[in-house]
């Protein structure tokens, strides 16, 4: 049934939606849009399906609307079904776009309320297709990528302190070049880290960061150390922290993730930390033990002194390369079966012994992309992507600044008057076909509310933030023109949402609101509206006949009610839910049934008690009395005479549509596209 117009014309809205998807995935407007490919176009792309006034449709995109509503029933189908249903979805589309003309033509597009509605849905299409969005699925790939490898490096770090900028950060940069230098010199890479790097563990473990890989440092660091050949020396990078200077040890593949447990002894106070202290002597014997067959769970509840763990078995999560400390680490990493046990290790705590749990290698990137996604959302700004996009955007576009009247425009936001004012019409930059002149900066300025003058580099910012502002506007107001797939998606929802508009207008609320229209339609219509013979009867099933006759004995003579039915329920089922069920209601001559009251079609239709067996059950059907065939009242049917009006009105609507507009449908283009389609389909 359609959908019929009420106070809640949102709800009414979105089930109407529902049955737009049917036509062209209109409703997508809850919904993130992820695919961005259309179907493979046919060879038709200039070439129309159909004409319908002085409109019409190319069969390229008839046959993408086609696709996306039937694609995955195209294999199932032989050559007759498939013609059948392009001709079918054809006639269904061409009384869509004909209800759309009719929309644009009595000037629902114009609407305040239907523009705002399209722009937002619009900015929602549009994000998928969008540069910003590409880098972001490029930085995701990327991650993924630098997941399959690890890195050993070390690093110098000269620590940037906050609110540090220009001319300031000098210094900071050239202490870590000079270090940087020093080391390609030849000197200690790990002495000139314990004396000279500001990262606080670099006078134990002399920068060794040891192996990590994608998503584990920070992106700008983790970028340069994945572009560093093993043995070389970055150039110094800035990250939140300062500059970073590193050395690459080594690359290898990835090592998948470990679950391990451990037995932990800790340092005693007065002795030192080498193989003849009292603690590896105790670890020592705690491993030979275990060797000896001993349980493991015992042994950790027993003397592992990490408070933690020791009542789960000792047991860690799972960990990838660099993910804990060095030593412990590399130990975990080079057991090679489950179960295996390692000889006690240093670690600054004490030492370990060491089990293998489980290990596992690198996730399928469908599954990782939901937690790569998050971790590249939290850094975009260290990622840069603004940049990038506006810097692609420019390539991509044929950005053309003009260099002399930008210089004079930023002279111009931080001038004191005697600076001259650049000219109105002055262009500061061109993107293809389209220029930005001083006055387009002027009108960013006074929608942001800037006041003038301000400092030359507050002047910098605010004509680089115009620039980018403009680049992707005019990238945004394009996107129809580069992508085909948006242009269609775009349309879609238009048309979808004007479809609604005018269907509310010419259908739906003249069948809903006009009640003497509701009336006039029913008296016309009464045969429509009329009761076939009914019976008011109650049905029993049954485990057995025994259980029949128990609920006969419970109601004795009493009228059957909704209150009995529960109290026989509730008595007879107390051993077991399933004993008895009680079914009471008036049941019409060829309605679909369906469980225990298909056995009202089995009896006779007179007042009467009478039993059956079917499907291991027990049925007595008590029919109280037969009511004939009569006339249903308005009160009764009126939603079905709402959806009923509201057909014909529609059929009406079309026919009336198609005399104003005429339909021409050309054949041997329809012919080509079904061949095409059957034969892709073979």
């Amino acid at each position: 049934m359609r959908p019929i117009k009420t106070t809640k014309f949102l709800s009414a809205r979105l089930i109407f939606f529902s049955f737009v998807i049917f036509f062209l995935h209109a409703c997508a407007s809850k919904k993130k849009v992820t695919e961005i490919h259309a179907p493979t176009p046919l060879n038709l792309s200039e070439q129309a399906i159909f004409t319908y006034g002085q409109d019409s449709v190319i069969a390229d995109d008839f046959q993408y609307i086609y696709l996306k509503n039937h694609k995955d029933s195209l294999d199932k189908w032989d050559e007759e079904e498939i013609e059948k249903s392009v001709q079918d979805y054809l006639d269904l589309y061409i009384n869509f776009k004909l209800k759309v003309k009719a929309a644009y033509a009595a000037g629902f597009h114009q609407q305040p309320a239907f523009q705002q509605e399209f722009e937002k849905y619009r900015k929602q299409l549009a994000k998928p297709f969008m540069v910003e969005n590409r880098f972001k699925e490029m930085l995701v790939k990327e991650a993924y990528d630098r997941l399959k490898e690890e890195i050993h490096a070390s690093h110098i770090l000269i620590n940037v302190p906050e609110k540090t900028s220009g001319a300031d950060t000098i210094a900071y940069f050239q202490k870590a070049d000079s270090l940087r230098k020093l080391a390609l010199e030849g000197r200690s890479f790990s002495m000139l880290a314990e004396k000279y790097s500001d990262d606080p563990s670099a006078e134990q473990n002399g920068g060794n960061l040891g192996y990590f890989s994608g998503l584990q440092m920070v992106y700008p660091f983790e970028s340069v150390a994945y572009q560093t050949p093993p043995g070389s020396i970055s150039k110094p990078v800035r990250t939140n922290f300062g500059y970073h200077v590193i050395k690459v040890h080594d690359r290898r593949p990835y090592q998948g993730k470990v679950k391990v447990a451990h037995i932990m002894i800790r340092f005693q106070n007065d002795e030192g930390e080498n193989e003849g202290s009292k603690s590896y002597q105790k670890a020592l014997e705690i491993y030979n033990k275990l060797q000896a067959g001993a349980d493991w769970n015992e042994m950790t509840e027993r003397y592992s002194e990490d408070q933690s763990t020791r009542s789960s078995g000792g047991e860690f999560p799972y960990f990838s390369a660099g993910g804990t400390l060095n030593s412990f680490e590399e130990t975990a990493f080079r057991l090679s079966q489950v179960g295996d046990i390692s000889k006690p290790v240093k670690t600054r705590y004490g030492w370990h012994i060491i089990k293998l749990v489980d290990r596992k290698g690198l996730e399928p990137f469908e599954m990782l992309r939901p937690l790569i996604e998050r971790k590249i959302e939290s850094n975009l700004q260290q990622m840069k992507v603004e940049d990038k996009t506006v810097a692609l955007l420019k390539e991509e576009n044929q950005y053309e600044p003009n260099n002399a009247i930008i210089r004079q425009s930023i002279d111009y936001l931080s001038a004191t008057p005697e600076i001259a004012k650049p000219h109105r019409l002055g262009v500061l930059f061109s993107i293809s076909d389209t220029v930005f002149a001083f006055s387009a900066l002027e009108g960013y300025l006074e929608e942001k509310q800037i006041t003038l003058p301000v400092d030359s580099s507050r002047a910098k910012q605010l004509y680089a933030a115009f620039e980018e502002d403009k680049i992707l506007s005019y990238e945004e107001s394009h996107l129809a023109d580069k992508y085909p797939d948006y242009r269609r998606l775009a349309q879609e929802y238009k048309e979808g949402i004007l479809l609604f508009d005018i269907m509310e207008d010419k259908v739906w609320g003249e069948a809903s609101e006009n009640e003497s229209k509701l009336l006039e339609y029913y008296q016309h219509h009464q045969e429509n509206y009329r009761w076939k013979e009914r019976l008011d009867a109650t049905i029993f099933e049954a485990i057995d006949e025994k259980t029949i006759q128990r609920a006969d004995q419970i109601i004795g003579t009493q009228k059957i009610n909704k209150r009995l039915i529960e109290e026989v329920e509730e008595k007879v089922n107390q051993e077991s839910a399933l004993n008895l069920q009680i079914f009471k209601d008036i049941y019409e001559e060829g309605e679909s049934r369906s469980g225990a009251e298909e056995v009202i079609d089995q009896i006779n239709w007179k007042v009467g008690s009478y039993v059956t067996e079917a499907n291991d059950r027990v049925y007595k059907v008590v029919v109280h009395e037969v009511i004939p065939p009569s006339q249903k009242e308005f009160e009764e049917v009126k939603g079905r005479v709402i959806s009923d009006l509201q057909q014909a009105l529609d059929r009406e609507w079309i026919v009336t549509l198609r005399s104003t507009y005429p339909v021409s449908v050309d054949k041997e283009v329809l012919t080509k596209l079904i061949q095409q389609l059957i034969a892709e389909n073979e």
